[in-house]
């Protein structure tokens, strides 16, 4: 069965049928209700009459966020002012027709705008509710101002990344936004679990994610190791060649004994450091200390080669760029292009593979207000005086 041919939006979707109305910015919420409609769902996204903030957000061409657009392929959008009250009046109305509402606004938002679960969902008992936020919707710190690094860092994860830079004392600056991004896949398992206990029960459900929740369940080790600290024994890291560095784990017994031999020290399977797995995890810097030895006298080719004809786990370090045209990728479709205003864009499809429906990044970026008409006019029926106001 190839399972890479159902990588496109030609076939049925997982969800197809579900319409989310999506009031998400930045990452969190518009990468989980992009993941939604890569599955089929008509996420409908509600932005400012200006646009979404991420629009302004470089890297642009032709005066497109490629950024915007690789979170947001694939939904429809309107604008509203929901400061204004006939806009509140519409989002009632859109909301007794959608099975999802998400929202990513500081706390308290959507209450005084008067379209929070106890209000829509008493116009719609069905309505799968879900908010992300960095701390939570209750609590001290819910009215905490936060970003992806504020939680970040506030939640240990920096501290715990540091621990593992042995010579470097100061917090490594933001990288990658985990906490955006861990938030959106909890946010989108919890929606999709929702759905199917409603499905169950006919009852929906509101649903409330932080960052600083979704983030500390990711560190398990580590937190294990803050109730008992027994210090930090294994240091996976890069190893120097002549020419660059590898990356390589030596955990089962295979691996070990392969690696050995082919270091010509077959001796080191009898060194009761390493005889057995529990010894090797205990004394694994003593372990690496002996294969970056071997390593650096050779080149990162001569490694890779070597290792791999061995099925031990490699790699060399690669830059993104790298990847794009990396045959594993191109095998399973996960290279493909969007379009938005400023013409067509390279990105990752969907990381979703069915067997018997498919799922793939649908290829258009809408533009601000693209499709008021046709929710407006032609859905709602709005008066064209209301249409025009709106």
């Amino acid at each position: 069965m190839k399972l890479e041919q159902n990588r496109h939006v030609t076939g049925p979707g997982v969800l197809d049928g579900v319409a989310v109305l999506d009031f998400t910015a930045v990452i969190s919420g518009p990468y989980c209700t992009r993941m939604m409609a890569d599955l089929g769902a008509d996420v409908l996204k509600v932005e400012p009459p200006h646009g979404e903030f991420l629009r302004a957000v470089p890297p642009h061409r032709e005066g497109a966020s490629k950024l915007f657009s690789h979170l947001n392929a694939g939904k429809r959008c309107i604008s509203l002012d929901l400061k204004d009250r006939t806009a509140i009046e519409v989002v009632k109305r859109l909301a007794c027709t959608v099975d999802v509402v998400i929202e990513n606004f500081s706390p308290g938002v959507m209450r005084r705008l008067g379209i929070d679960y106890a209000v829509l969902s008493a116009l719609n008992e069905r309505l799968v509710m879900c908010s992300i936020s960095g701390f939570g919707q209750t609590g001290p710190d819910a009215q905490r101002p936060a970003f992806a690094p504020v939680v970040q860092a506030w939640s240990g994860y920096d501290a715990v990344t540091l621990n593992y830079q042995p010579g470097i004392e100061k917090p490594l600056n933001m990288g990658l936004p985990v906490a955006d991004n861990i938030a959106a896949l909890q946010a989108f398992g919890a929606i999709n679990s929702a759905l199917y206990y409603r499905e169950k029960t006919g009852v929906g459900q509101y649903i409330d994610i932080a960052m600083f929740d979704a983030l500390l369940g990711t560190m398990q080790k580590d937190f294990q190791l803050a109730l008992d600290p027994q210090g930090h024994d294994r240091l996976y890291g890069p190893l120097a060649a002549t020419d660059g560095y590898i990356f390589l784990m030596v955990v089962s017994p295979r691996h070990f004994e392969d690696l050995a031999d082919l270091m010509g020290q077959p001796e080191l399977k009898t060194d009761t450091r390493f005889a057995t797995t529990v010894s090797r995890l205990h004394n694994y810097a003593e372990l690496q200390a002996i294969i970056a030895a071997w390593v650096c006298t050779k080149t990162t080719s001569d490694v890779l080669n070597q290792l791999s004809a061995c099925k031990i786990p490699v790699s060399n370090y690669r830059e993104i760029a790298e990847t794009l045209d990396d045959p594993q990728l191109q095998h399973r479709n996960m290279i493909t292009e969007v379009k938005d205003e400023g013409g067509s864009l390279k990105v990752p499809n969907t990381p979703f593979l069915f067997s018997h429906t498919h799922a793939a990044i649908r290829p258009q970026v809408a533009r601000i207000g693209e499709h008021n008409q046709a929710v407006f006019r032609d859905q709602l029926g709005l008066d064209p005086q209301t249409f025009t106001a709106l």
